[in-house]
């Protein structure tokens, strides 16, 4: 799929119109839009850290594995971040990796309904293909389904708590699986009533941010879009490539950039011009932050690799 959406990103440019496109740019909103793209990261790692209380871990390592997360998703395929970050700070800090899969889901959760709030305000206003509408409609019945998975294990958490204790396993994979369990309902035992209304509200302080970020490259490139026509096509970009495919949603990524400038009237030649200068932008700063992440990364690849385990229980990085 990324190789058929690439190859018609490369049918549509035209050297002539990118090299314009270049000279034409404006620098000062493309200089901001890479610091302000630091900032959605800060507001991911708090997050992570609350949803993981009352284990306490610092915002630098929450920062760290995210970054780390950001490289491996650049250069891997299937979009592999969360479970690298995830493992990353289950190591360090020997938190159960259930335990922090469950945190990662309630963020997942919170970014969906985020998005889909977003996205929907934005894109209901245009004629957008019947494929975009159902993409959307399936993202939030997957937010519907995650939500009501999560209060039946809120509900039932007693009852599935003993069920569990009370199983006795005999085989590895069975006590494996007896442990995760038990961590799972841990984790979602953790989740508060207030826990869900600061997810999401970080969330939407994520998307929006993200949204002034392609609103500034929209305008560097010198493309009158309003900054609701650039949620829109964050929109449509965010959720044509939620499907992991290729290393850093390269192909795809363009491709439904070409797809949301069109709908806004964007004519495709110079659409595909912004689609590689803007995935550019949007992509090469957090992979080499995540570069220097994996450098002064508090847990060392080989760790990382191996599984091995910190000296001390629960203690946090310097």
């Amino acid at each position: 799929m990324a190789a058929g959406a690439l190859a018609y990103v490369l049918l549509n440019l035209r050297l002539s119109d990118l090299a314009h496109g270049v000279s034409n740019m404006i620098w000062w909103p493309i200089a901001l839009a890479v610091i302000l793209q630091i900032a959605p990261r800060v507001v991911q790692a708090w997050r992570w850290g609350y949803l993981l209380r009352p284990v306490k871990i610092r915002l630098r390592l929450l920062l760290h594995a995210i970054y780390v997360g950001t490289l491996m998703n650049g250069i891997l395929p299937l979009c592999p971040s969360d479970l690298v970050r995830g493992v990353m700070v289950a190591k360090k800090t020997r938190t159960g990796t259930a335990r922090v899969f469950t945190s990662q889901a309630v963020e997942r959760v919170a970014d969906g309904i985020a998005l889909a709030l977003v996205a929907w305000l934005a894109i209901r206003g245009l004629k957008v293909p019947a494929a975009l509408d159902r993409a959307l409609l399936a993202l939030m019945a997957l937010v519907a389904a995650m939500i009501v998975v999560g209060l039946v294990l809120m509900v039932k958490h007693r009852r599935l708590h003993g069920y569990v204790t009370l199983r006795d396993p005999s085989g590895r994979a069975g006590k494996t699986m007896k442990v995760a369990s038990l961590e799972v309902l841990a984790g979602v035992k953790a989740v508060k009533a207030w826990t869900m209304p600061v997810s999401i509200s970080a969330g939407i302080g994520m998307v929006v941010m993200q949204v002034v970020t392609m609103w500034l490259m929209v305008y560097a490139y010198r493309l009158d879009l309003s900054l609701l026509e650039a949620a829109a096509l964050f929109g449509i970009i965010t959720i044509g490539t939620l499907i992991p495919n290729a290393p850093g949603k390269i192909g795809a990524w363009q491709f439904f950039c070409i797809l949301g400038l069109g709908l806004l009237g964007v004519p495709a030649t110079h659409a595909a011009g912004f689609s590689v200068i803007a995935f550019a932008i949007w992509t090469v700063p957090s992979l080499l932050l995540g570069v220097v992440a994996m450098v002064i990364s508090p847990v060392s690849w080989a760790e990382f690799r191996k599984g091995g385990r910190p000296p001390a229980a629960g203690a946090l990085p310097a």
